[in-house]
């Protein structure tokens, strides 16, 4: 459990200690003797927080690691997230391609990647859906397809690498909503998800009757009826904003269950393996889940008995089978917002949490500022003002590798 710390530092003047100055210079002498081939060796072995933390080392390192012929091989961190500009909608097809940003995460310059998805084959229109580990699923309209007619592509903007899905039979008003799951550190495969909608269910969310699941490596899609242990409904908001996770193998999303409680719920790429359990109690607003550092995340604002968010609490998932939550961090929502007025339910959105760091990003305030907690210091930093852009807001970790699935 994080306790805040104290903002009232001093700050140390004066140079660095000797010792301090000679362990520096030590280590980059340490470092210039480590030839080209041999770090080419090492860097693919070590995590992208580290590999971020070796582009200071020197100018040498920082060309070596950008170089186009070696990113394919280094792992990437979080390099912003895409954000749709300019409108919001209750339709699935609100995210529209060309005009989405990719804000960066540290304030700096974003990388050199299109948010164009101009190399797709010729189309009337193009919405992206899902973003996942460098990879976008989109709807995609021909300019010579029938009015309501489209099709699924999964592509690459690092690579301009892309592959049309075929029809998983579905008629458009039966998807509530279409996700993608895709682990580099597991397969080069990838599997596109639809949850689908239970037509006959009577209840305040739509209800649902199974999933359709694509995998790439059979290039076919499965349908499987609901397995669930109770009757499972989604809740009845924007579909596009409705945030899932994608890890080990399983796709999670927020849920209804019995009783109107809130739960999460979750089904495998084979659509064998269904699960629903409860999240920690309390919170003002929808709680938000992200997979990072290989584990499911839930983050939400407890409120005392006058109704009033008090805390941030982040849990973390233990394991699906004990379906325990441990207790990662909570701190006072002052500390979280910086001092900037934020009203919870009003102008507050969950962005993101860092796959690799404790960090948790969102928006807030009047002019929509998008801000980064820092879960291990409690400091909090504005990183830019984000007026003109609407969720989802989509994370975006680059992928240089080619990938088989994605060869036409």
């Amino acid at each position: 459990m994080s306790i805040p710390a104290d903002r009232s530092r001093l700050r140390l003047e004066g140079p660095a200690p000797t010792r301090a100055r000679c362990s520096a210079s030590s280590s980059e002498a340490a470092a210039e003797r480590l030839t080209d081939d041999l770090l080419l060796e090492i860097l693919p072995r070590v995590p992208a927080k580290s590999l971020c933390r070796f582009r200071c080392v020197s100018k040498h390192w920082l060309d070596l690691i950008d170089h186009p012929d070696h990113r394919k091989k280094l792992p990437q961190t979080l390099a912003g997230f895409f954000y749709n500009k300019g409108f919001t909608s209750s339709s699935p097809e609100s995210f529209l391609v060309p005009p989405i940003l990719l804000t960066s995460v540290s304030g700096s310059p974003c990388p050199l990647t299109s948010t164009s998805v101009a190399f797709l084959p010729k189309y009337m229109s193009v919405y992206v859906l899902d973003c996942c580990n460098g990879l976008f699923l989109c709807r995609w309209y021909g300019v010579s397809t029938k009015i309501g007619e489209f099709s699924y592509i999964v592509c690459n903007p690092a690579t301009e690498k892309w592959v049309a899905l075929p029809s998983s039979g579905q008629a458009t008003d039966n998807v509530l909503i279409a996700r993608l799951g895709f682990d580099p550190t597991q397969s080069s495969h990838f599997h596109v998800f639809e949850l689908l909608e239970d037509h006959d269910s009577w209840g305040p969310s739509p209800g649902l009757a199974g999933v359709a699941v694509y995998s790439s490596e059979t290039g076919g899609w499965i349908h499987k009826k609901e397995r669930w242990n109770q009757h499972i409904m989604l809740p009845y908001y924007d579909r596009t904003s409705a945030d899932t996770v994608f890890l080990d193998s399983r796709l999670y999303f927020h849920a209804i269950g019995s009783g109107l409680s809130k739960c999460l719920a979750a089904v495998d790429t084979e659509g064998e393996t269904w699960t629903n359990f409860g999240v920690p109690g309390g919170g003002l607003i929808e709680g938000f889940i992200q997979g990072s550092q290989g584990c499911l995340h839930y983050a939400n604002f407890y409120r005392d008995d006058y109704n009033a968010a008090v805390r941030l609490q982040v849990y973390v998932l233990r394991n699906d089978e004990s379906k325990e939550w441990i207790l990662k961090h909570t701190v006072e929502t002052s500390y979280v917002f910086g001092g900037i007025d934020v009203t919870l339910d009003w102008d507050f959105k969950w962005v993101g949490i860092h796959p690799q760091c404790n960090s948790i990003f969102f928006t807030g305030g009047w002019d929509t500022s998008f801000m980064r907690y820092n879960m291990d210091n409690q400091k909090v930093k504005v990183i830019r003002n984000l007026k003109d852009g609407n969720p989802p807001y989509l994370p975006y970790v680059p992928l240089y590798a080619d990938l088989q699935s994605l060869e036409m």
